[in-house]
């Protein structure tokens, strides 16, 4: 009974993981990545002992966090430098890439796409878009603007303040700090997070709801609070198709920056890889998210994705890639994700050898703070990634 439950949990002595597994799966990892969160991309020390962590791991890719909440930590001119970075004229980015491709390592720049701002108070600096274009924040079903929530985020589930997808303006923005990513740095990857609306009852955006009302003649504040003489003329068919044009006018919009970028990035350098980190649960992604990623593999616009499959026990792993399969996606370009900050050791190393069995070519682990909080944590995990 204790054998049975530890496996189920991913709780086991990491000999006896080996015993069991070590010698029958001939299938071998293609990609070891790690998430490397942006407070690593502080001072040269810190990206130091990153990149020695990474090369002793038998990391092949690093996801280094180079935009966090509509900051840059590289030189722009078009996004506020972070003021974490020290001393200010610290390239971290351009640190990074000498060193890891130095190394053989390869570097993905990990782009916060939508979400903006998480802290209580607006930006210090008056350059960050917070505060020149606070027109572009989402608003919620209720009228209410992410921005006048702030005090919220550590209170609720509320996340923070996001762009808001369907703004007109917002997208092409968005391209424009890519464009200037890929001109001036040698990156191997772009990796898209937060690359979806906050929750269903989000993209109220006066800018989107007028997009909408210009091509459908319906103000989707009207599907919330059913107001207006013709609204109650509708049958409940008509309603229902006007819910649905909504959701896929929502949908669309990130499909329309992802594949916007997509088309961009591969006219600039078409070595560079597109991936996305994504919700494992692709139909929870599709109707709560309005996070088609199924799509922007199928249709090339991604290379791969990185399910975010941070299951704390086996079972509830298991069932994230039995839901992936269900809805037929294609193994050979998703990377797993699997998380450090919520699991012993054992449990992510029987993970990886699960992720190994069902033959996902990569897995990318959540993250290097992990290590830095704890130093000894990776030492059973880091001979298991070598080796496979």
């Amino acid at each position: 009974m204790m054998l049975a439950k530890r496996l189920k949990t991913g709780i086991f002595p990491v000999f006896f993981i080996f015993t069991l597994l070590a010698g029958t799966l001939e299938a071998r990892l293609q990609v070891k990545g790690l998430w490397v969160v942006r407070g690593t991309m502080t001072t040269q020390p810190r990206v130091d002992r990153m990149i020695q962590f990474a090369i002793s791991g038998g990391f092949t890719d690093i996801y280094v966090q180079i935009r966090g909440r509509g900051d840059a930590f590289y030189n722009s001119r078009i996004v506020p430098k972070s003021h974490l970075i020290r001393p200010a004229g610290y390239d971290p980015l351009a640190d990074v890439i000498r060193k890891a491709h130095g190394a053989g390592i390869k570097v993905h720049v990990w782009f916060n796409t939508y979400l903006l701002w998480s802290a209580p108070d607006l930006p210090d600096d008056n350059a960050h878009l917070a505060n020149v274009h606070p027109e572009w924040i989402d608003t919620n079903a209720e009228g209410k603007k992410d921005l006048s929530r702030l005090r919220e985020v550590s209170r609720t589930n509320f996340e923070g303040a996001y762009l808001a997808p369907t703004n007109p303006d917002v997208n092409p923005y968005l391209l424009s700090v890519i464009s200037e990513l890929v001109t001036n740095y040698p990156i191997d990857g772009l990796h898209f997070d937060y690359i979806r609306f906050q929750d269903t009852s989000y993209g109220y955006n006066r800018g989107g709801r007028k997009q909408f009302m210009l091509e459908y003649k319906v103000d989707p504040m009207t599907l919330v609070n059913g107001r207006g003489s013709y609204w109650y003329s509708l049958k409940p068919e008509e309603k229902k198709r006007y819910w649905e044009l909504w959701n896929d006018f929502k949908r669309q919009s990130v499909t329309n920056f992802v594949s916007d970028a997509a088309q961009l990035v591969r006219d600039r350098d078409a070595v560079i890889q597109l991936s996305a980190a994504v919700k494992p649960n692709y139909q929870q992604a599709y109707h709560r998210f309005f996070q088609d990623w199924k799509l922007w593999l199928d249709a090339g616009y991604l290379d791969f994705v990185v399910p975010m499959n941070y299951a704390v026990t086996m079972k509830d792993f298991e069932n994230n890639i039995s839901l992936m399969h269900k809805a037929e996606i294609n193994f050979d370009r998703v990377y797993m994700g699997l998380a450090t900050y919520n699991q012993q050791p054992y449990a992510v190393i029987g993970k990886i050898y699960k992720t190994i069995a069902m033959a996902f070519p990569g897995i990318v682990i959540f993250s290097y703070d992990t290590y830095e909080q704890q130093p000894n944590y990776f030492d059973t995990i880091l001979p298991v990634i070598r080796k496979n």
